[in-house]
């Protein structure tokens, strides 16, 4: 049998048509997939099928399948974590009037598959973006969908940052602002923002949101403050509080009376929702009408008015604070206590820590009893009249809270109640409210009370009755004794300048003084409370402590504490005694004017005084001090200080000698102060002086020419004090004999040396 065998390049040719085969089946298996996997493999392959959606709304959601969009105050949008879907809001000031810029930024983890954006607070103005597309909703509402590529997509338009309203209720106050942007500084709401997309992979994507402010300012999860600003923080037990102050701000409490309200009312509420950070906001109204004098927005976000005291009995800082610890969601029928809870308690909390008195708690509950506000039926919000929630709602509040009190012996109140609402996921009824209530008063096992207060509730929450307020006797039967309330105020005429100057009041705003003035405060130390309690009391300046008093009052009782600072420089001080403040503007003392000189006679002696009498007045504001100089013929003989009170005249005297050196029949006297001068003259006579100028032994000579009593003769020779030969005075023979007789004597002591 013959074998069939093969050539070189036969073989050569098999070999390349086997290699192009299987490079040809690898491309096809590259392209297809293998059998079974996704994707199509008769055809091209298909996107990942997403194994879930998700839905976000900024502040609440819109509707069940939607979460809230968390803003957590973290950097969470830039974590880069692969289960969190982020948003990052950079707001910043423009040039147009009432409008802030806004920068949304999303951080997009791998297993997003598909995003759309709705801006939800936009304005009307062009939107620039980045890695997004325009798709409006049929809604109407500004859409924007991901274009899937881009890493950090953005949107960057323009927000509407007044917002203005017509408020009523106790709060209100007449003006116009809710937020504003005023060109200088802007308080305004955060951004919104709703997000949708697809996603794959297990776990749920999750959401967080940051606010931040691009320059000066700072945002929190509601509400961002453009502009510069001061920000004060205090750690609770529970919480953390921010106050932001801005410097067009000029606050009314100080910070640490602000924390302080936050920090009591906080411990009296153990009632849940308890948020990690307050943040609260100064609002600044040198050139604003706030609607409000308050504003509590988001989780845990306000704003007060800078005027804003926080020792009265409708507190707005206690109020705002307040709505920040109800975390339930109320239906019509129970939406009366969020108001009646956060005003009631604002009353009771200031009388507690003795900042207001119970005729001012009292007060503020009595609004309740009048009508048309006392017929309102509380269950039903189309009947409130004259803000019936705030008024009639929070003595309703309060007098469940006192019923519940006695009923449980003390075991529970209306705090309990509010905590039982905040751990309640449903929305609150007025079933619900009621049920939480009738469960708190039967905290001791006394069912029939309980029912009792159950059915008093009832009554005012549902019909137009209304309770009375109670006095102070069943105040302190429910509540235990009202507690010491120590007080502090400045006593009628309680400020006063002491020293070389003056002694008298002052006005108070602010206090002015002169450089060597001391202030003397004298301050009214009362107990209002119903129990003894102790108070102390300090001076400071500046922030630094001067001097401390501390004692103890029995109720009802009143003490006097006084303090003095000398103030040496000046300058302008901040002085705080107990919860007064003053402001203390010390300058140097205005120099004193002379308005007129006198004195006591014309003529005088050579050598000898006269009395001089300046006059003296002041006609700044501010005490005079200044040193006067007596002056003869331009000479300084003294000086004398003079110090006068404000509008004050008055003279000073001294005596000045007139110098036997004075030139001259006629003598200058003057008084020169420092910035202006008065003189007159006086006859300077000098001793034995006669009308003709001639003098003889005896005495002056007469106006005729003949001698006195003293035995001188006219024409005639003379003793040794008359007249010589030839008219020389006093020198006659025998004085002539003497001189003569001397000279010889001394000439011959010479020679005998």
């Amino acid at each position: 049998m013959h074998r069939l065998g093969s050539s070189p390049g036969v073989r050569a040719v098999v070999v390349a048509l086997l290699a192009a085969s299987l490079l040809l089946c690898g491309a096809i298996t590259v392209a297809g997939g293998a059998p079974g996997a996704p994707g199509t493999p008769d055809g091209p392959s298909a996107p990942t099928e997403p194994t879930g959606t998700f839905e976000f709304v900024d502040g609440a959601s819109a509707e069940a399948t939607a979460g809230s969009l968390d803003g957590s105050g973290s950097n969470a949008a830039d974590v880069g974590d692969e289960d969190t879907i982020g948003v990052r809001n950079e707001l910043s000031a423009t040039d147009e009037a009432g409008t802030v810029g806004v920068t949304t930024t999303a951080h997009v983890p791998d297993r997003v598959t598909g995003l759309e954006i709705t801006l939800l607070t936009a304005n009307d103005d062009r939107v620039e973006a980045d890695g997004f597309e325009r798709a409006d909703d049929a809604d109407g509402t500004e859409t924007w969908v991901w274009d899937g590529e881009t890493e950090r997509p953005s949107l960057t338009y323009g927000m509407a940052a007044n917002v203005s309203t017509e408020e009523s209720g106790p709060l209100a106050t007449g003006g116009t602002y809710r937020f504003v942007d005023t060109g200088g500084w802007a308080l305004v709401r955060t951004p919104r923002v709703r997000i949708r997309g697809s996603y794959t992979g297990e776990p749920r994507i999750r959401s967080a949101r940051e606010n931040v402010v691009d320059g000066e300012g700072v945002a929190s999860q509601a509400i961002a403050f453009l502009g510069p600003y001061e920000e004060r923080v205090h750690e609770g037990d529970e919480q953390r509080y921010r106050l932001i102050v801005p410097e067009a701000a000029e606050m009314e409490a100080t910070p640490e009376e602000v924390f302080g309200v936050f920090e009591g009312a906080a411990d009296s509420l153990r009632v849940g929702g308890v948020d990690d950070e307050v943040v609260a906001i100064a609002a600044p109204t040198g050139e604003v009408t706030w609607a409000v004098r308050g504003l509590q927005t988001g989780d845990a976000d306000l704003w007060v008015r800078d005027g804003e005291p926080t020792g009265t009995a409708d507190d707005v800082w206690t109020h705002e604070y307040v709505h920040t610890r109800q975390a339930y969601d109320a239906e019509a029928s129970a939406r009366w206590f969020t108001e009646a809870s956060a005003t009631y308690y604002a009353a009771l909390f200031a009388l507690d820590r003795g900042a207001t008195d119970f005729d001012a708690f009292e007060r503020t509950l009595a609004r309740g009893e009048r009508d048309p506000a006392a017929s309102s039926v509380l269950a039903d919000p189309g009947s409130w009249e004259r803000n019936a929630d705030y008024t009639k709602g929070s003595l309703v509040a309060g007098e469940i809270d006192r019923r519940i009190r006695l009923a449980s012996d003390g075991r529970a109140s209306l705090a309990t109640v509010l905590r039982d609402l905040n751990e309640d996921s449903a929305p609150v009824t007025n079933r619900a409210f009621l049920d939480a209530v009738e469960a708190a008063a039967g905290e001791s096992g006394d069912d029939e009370a309980a029912a009792g207060v159950r059915e008093a509730a009832e009554r005012w929450i549902t019909t137009s009755d209304a309770p009375e307020t109670w006095n102070a006797d069943a105040h302190a039967e429910a509540f235990g004794e009202t507690p010491a309330r120590i007080g502090y105020a400045l006593a009628d005429d309680g400020v006063r300048a002491t020293g070389e100057y003056r002694n008298r009041s002052l006005e108070d705003d602010p206090v002015r003084l002169v450089a060597g003035e001391t202030l003397a405060l004298a301050v009214d130390v009362s107990n209002t409370g119903g129990t003894t309690g102790g108070y102390d009391l300090s001076l400071s300046v500046d922030d630094e402590t001067i001097e401390t008093r501390n004692g103890t009052l029995d109720a009802d009782e009143e003490t006097t504490e006084r303090f003095e600072r000398a103030f040496t420089e000046a300058g302008e001080y901040a002085v705080r005694v107990g919860s007064e403040s003053l402001t203390v503007v010390v300058s140097d003392p205005a120099d004193a004017l002379v308005r007129g000189i006198a004195i006591d006679a014309d003529r005088v002696t050579a050598g000898e005084s006269v009395v001089v009498t300046a006059t003296v007045a002041n006609d700044a504001s501010i005490p005079a001090g200044s040193e006067l100089e007596f002056r003869v013929d331009g000479e300084t003989v003294g000086t004398e200080p003079v110090r006068l009170d404000v509008g004050a005249e008055t003279t000073v005297e001294r005596e000045v000698t007139v110098p036997a050196s004075v030139d001259g029949d006629v003598a200058t006297v003057g008084v020169v102060g420092p910035v202006d001068e008065a003189s007159t003259t006086v006859t300077v006579e000098r001793d034995g002086d006669g009308t003709d100028g001639s003098t003889d032994a005896g005495g002056s000579t007469d106006a005729d020419g003949s001698t006195d009593d003293s035995g001188g003769t006219d024409g005639a020779d003379g003793d040794a004090g008359g007249l010589t030969d030839d008219g020389a005075a006093g020198f006659g023979p025998v004085v002539a004999l003497v001189a003569l007789l001397s000279l010889l004597g001394l000439s011959s002591r010479r020679r005998s040396r």
